[in-house]
């Protein structure tokens, strides 16, 4: 029989169990608490349009970046030394050299199975090594080698060649050689830009490739866009991309977006219905196919507006004048389209969260065995808790993306509008963001979170025939096809055939 003061010390016991545990809890256990909470930190404030800005580029494989320095690999395999001083192709080469070499490059001369650095300090002097018919010794070019050098950087560069390759002393005349490399070109988010001329090397029908591999998107200071206008007129282009589609807008005013407006209303506050407020972008303007969309007003206010609005038949599109060229059929024939919506809340935080913390690298010291710690003097809260003491951060706090989560029955694609655009204009197809016939404010499970609508191809289907494939073939001096480019190019265009894949991207975020 237990007797009282043995009853109250069990009692004293427990309490002292509990408050350990509650302890624990609280101060870094397992169930620590997240130092963004405890400081406050807000994900939506100001900056918002920054931080989407950066997760938009962090899950998006086209914001290739430029890095280095441009590149110039010429083949000097002997025979080609003929297609060089063909007058076009000439003129056509001085006009490369003039414009590129006018700024810091790199240049590389392709020969006795070497990629060799040539040492030009301007345009006159590469002019004499390619005029120089002593240059051509063989006709070992390394053009595989080369490929994969260029696919392995992150640079723009041009290739001048005939694309014969001789490997083992044989000549790969049906094998897609460079089918990986081009698709793993491609997967970057870049695209390879053929220009061909006809030349005759003896009795062979032959043809010269001003190859330019452009990364990322292409703006004024990308080799494309130098190029193109020395190279068209004497050439066939051909476009090897999964993203050969231009997109355009043409919106009431900068900062207005492709919302709806009410025209009707006498006023610019008034037509603002939905109060789009200042931090709008459009990252169209860098090449980034997204826009930011901060509205005043929640979902229910913009349910009962798309109610009263639709009575006048106005405002069943929720976001309109986006346009896509579909006119390059090179690679692609782009058919159906589609719209997905999710609710990115929670990926988006926890990319928010790992950005912020890059910024709070913490103080660190030794102890007095050596060993690393944090400085007595460091007091930032995330900076404690997202980083290891030897300053890396914690394997929790690196971003890594996550399954967003789909609403269903919230927008849907305008394909009437599409259907009939397209038909009048392949250069110029509207794409429209309709309100779905089932859309109820109930569809969107956050009303307060951030919401991300994607226009997806649905399909498309790779050009494997035509005019322009059969520039990528001949039929060498022992009278044997030589089909190895286009196939490398064939069963690129095969892999990477661009389904379900996102053409444009619209956040919004309400109660702004």
């Amino acid at each position: 029989m237990k007797t009282g003061n043995t009853r109250n010390f069990i009692r004293i016991i427990g309490l002292l169990g509990l408050f350990a545990v509650s302890a624990c809890k609280g101060s870094g256990g397992s169930q620590s608490q997240d130092p963004f909470a405890a400081t406050n930190f807000n994900f939506y404030d100001q900056d918002l349009g920054k931080r989407i800005e950066a997760y938009h580029n962090a899950n998006t494989s086209s914001s290739n970046t430029k890095k280095g320095t441009p590149a110039l690999y010429i083949d000097f395999s002997s025979g080609i030394n003929k297609a060089f001083s063909d007058p076009t192709i000439k003129s056509m080469m001085s006009s490369c050299f003039n414009t590129i070499l006018a700024q810091q490059f790199e240049v590389y001369k392709l020969g006795s199975n070497k990629i060799s650095l040539l040492n030009v300090a301007n345009t006159t002097e590469l002019g004499q090594q390619v005029s120089d018919p002593n240059q051509y010794a063989d006709i070992w070019a390394p053009l595989q080698a080369s490929v994969e050098k260029i696919v392995s950087g992150n640079g723009d560069a041009l290739l001048i060649t005939d694309f014969e390759e001789w490997q083992k002393n044989i000549e790969v005349t049906n094998t897609a050689f460079l089918k990986i490399s081009f698709s793993k070109w491609l997967e970057k988010g870049n695209s390879i830009h053929f220009f061909i001329t006809d030349y005759k090397e003896g009795k062979v029908n032959k043809h010269l490739y001003f190859t330019i591999f452009s990364c990322g998107h292409p703006d004024e200071r990308s080799l494309i866009s130098k190029l193109e206008s020395k190279l068209s007129s004497s050439t066939t282009r051909f476009d090897l991309s999964s993203r050969a589609y231009q997109l355009s807008t043409a919106y009431p005013s900068e900062k207005s977006g492709g919302i709806f407006y009410d025209e009707a209303a006498k006023s610019a506050k008034a037509k603002n219905i939905l109060d789009l407020r200042e931090g709008y972008i459009n990252g169209l303007k860098k090449g980034q196919n997204f826009e930011f969309y901060p509205l005043g007003l929640d979902w229910k206010s913009i349910d009962q507006l798309h109610t009263t609005y639709a009575a006048q038949n106005q405002f069943n599109d929720f976001f309109r004048r986006l346009f896509i060229d579909l006119s390059n059929e090179d690679s692609y024939t782009f058919a159906n389209f589609g719209v997905k919506v999710s609710d990115i809340t929670a990926d988006f935080e926890n990319f928010a969260k790992a950005d912020e913390a890059k910024k709070h690298q913490p103080k660190l010291s030794k102890g007095n065995n050596g060993e690393a710690k944090f400085s007595d003097q460091e007091k930032d809260a995330i900076a404690l808790a997202c980083y290891n003491t030897d300053g890396k951060l914690k394997e929790q706090w690196i971003y890594k993306a996550q399954a967003s989560n789909p609403l269903n029955e919230v927008f849907t694609l305008n394909q009437t509008l599409f259907t009939n655009t397209r038909a009048s204009n392949p250069k110029r197809v509207e794409f429209g963001t309709s309100f779905d016939p089932k859309f109820s404010v109930a569809n969107i499970h956050n009303p307060d979170g951030l919401i991300k609508v994607d226009i997806l191809s649905n399909t498309a289907t790779p050009n494997l025939q035509g005019g322009k494939m059969a520039k990528f073939e001949w039929v060498n001096a022992k009278n044997t096809p030589n089909t190895a480019l286009s196939e490398s190019i064939k069963n690129t265009l095969q892999e990477l055939k661009p389904v379900d894949r996102v053409v444009h991207s619209y956040y919004i975020k309400t109660k702004q």
